[in-house]
């Protein structure tokens, strides 16, 4: 009985309670994921910066490109010179309705562009008024290329026939005109045709010049020749085909 009275006068030993290593903490588990988490998110925001970055450095490349090395221009059209290749006949003073007129016309052709313009139609017409006095023969002198260079000029020679029939019902007091003053004519060339680069920058084009000129008597030119461009807007277009 001594013993257990002197066992329960001791002060009985602290207790400790030991975390199991197998069991984690919930802060640290809490910590843990919360980095992960910030980790993921920052990764995310840099990889949307860096792709927005591209994007737009592609956008503004394309654009600068589109308004200096791609920007396309009218390719412009020059008619240097309309002369007989065959003129009017004349039996006893009077002109032979059995023989047309044929014109040769010379034209220049430049294109500005970086790429190369591909003609699709060219064409010749004369007038007199508002009456058509060219027959539905319309040749092409020579060899003219599909396509025109980049930065080149390419002539070419065109010839039309002018029905004489059709000159004489069109001017009243024709000879009486021809031996004075002279006859006025006009005529029109037209060019059609499409510019492309890298088959996505397109551009399509409408050239056309008239010109007006005095036919005479004897002489196997137009005198006066004067031309003015009538500037058709190219269509111009962006697409990938």
């Amino acid at each position: 009985m001594a013993e257990s009275k002197e066992d329960q006068g001791k002060p009985s030993a602290p207790l400790f309670l030991t975390t199991r290593s197998d069991q984690p903490n919930e802060d640290d588990q809490y910590h843990r994921d919360r980095t992960k988490y910030v980790h993921s998110h920052t990764k995310l925001i840099l990889c949307c910066g860096f792709i927005a970055s591209i994007t737009m450095l592609i956008a503004v490349t394309f654009i600068v490109l589109s308004l200096t090395v791609f920007h396309l221009h009218n390719p412009k059209l020059t008619v240097d010179s309309i002369s007989f290749i065959q003129g009017l006949e004349f039996v006893n003073g009077k002109v032979n309705t059995n023989r047309n007129v044929t014109v040769s016309v010379q034209i220049s052709l430049h294109n500005p562009n970086p790429a190369s313009f591909k003609v699709r139609d060219v064409m010749l017409s004369f007038k007199h008024g508002e009456s058509a006095i060219t027959g539905e023969n319309i040749r092409r002198s020579g060899t003219i290329p599909a396509n025109i260079p980049a930065k080149q000029t390419v002539k070419m020679s065109l010839t039309a026939e002018i029905v004489t029939t059709k000159l004489l019902a069109s001017v009243p007091g024709f000879m009486e005109d021809l031996k004075g003053r002279g006859v006025e004519l006009k005529s029109s060339v037209e060019i059609r045709g499409i510019v492309k680069i890298m088959k996505i920058f397109k551009k399509s084009a409408h050239l056309i010049m008239d010109c007006s000129m005095m036919m005479m008597m004897n002489s196997s030119s137009m005198l006066t020749l004067q031309c003015v461009k009538r500037t058709h807007e190219m269509t111009k277009n962006m697409s990938i085909s």
